[in-house]
């Protein structure tokens, strides 16, 4: 039987694996689609630009491939499920690490690029400051429930 500990260990670890797999998905199947939900005006340029442009369409690949590999760690965090202690090492690094890393970089990169809309408004990169911040909640409810199981793992209790 697990303890109460374990089964938020587990939960959070689900939520993660969740989100990771959304993320993925939509990013896999398309780009552009996820981006045209936090824009108003996507030129129509770009799907030209994606075929042709040097800089652009191996950018946008990319940004597949890495979806590809959001995707495939979502799924993985499943593994965390059947053997808690034994996945340890995995949640660290793929529930907190990782987020840690990329909400960092998103949230950072995301105030930085400010730019003055015509009215004198600051205007913040949304996209990149929304994925930051769900990046944030997965490294916050990960770590938060690595460290309250934590004397457990080192006792070898579920």
């Amino acid at each position: 039987m697990r303890s109460v500990k374990t089964n938020a260990l587990q939960i959070s670890v689900l939520v993660a694996g969740a989100i990771y797999i959304i993320i993925g998905v939509a990013f896999f199947y398309s780009p552009m689609g996820v981006f045209k939900i936090f824009v108003k005006n996507v030129s129509e340029i770009w799907a030209g630009e994606v075929r042709t442009n040097e800089l652009i369409a191996p950018m946008y690949h990319i940004l597949r491939a890495f979806s590809a590999m959001l995707l495939t760690s979502g799924l993985m965090m499943i593994m965390p499920l059947f053997d808690p202690l034994k996945y340890r090492l995995m949640i660290w690094i793929n529930g907190v690490l990782f987020p840690f890393l990329s909400a960092l970089m998103l949230i950072k990169t995301g105030f930085a690029l400010v730019s003055r809309s015509e009215n004198g408004v600051n205007y913040y990169h949304k996209s990149m400051l929304i994925f930051g911040f769900i990046f944030t909640f997965v490294l916050f409810i990960c770590f938060i429930t690595l460290i309250i199981t934590g004397r457990d793992a080192k006792a070898g209790k579920e």
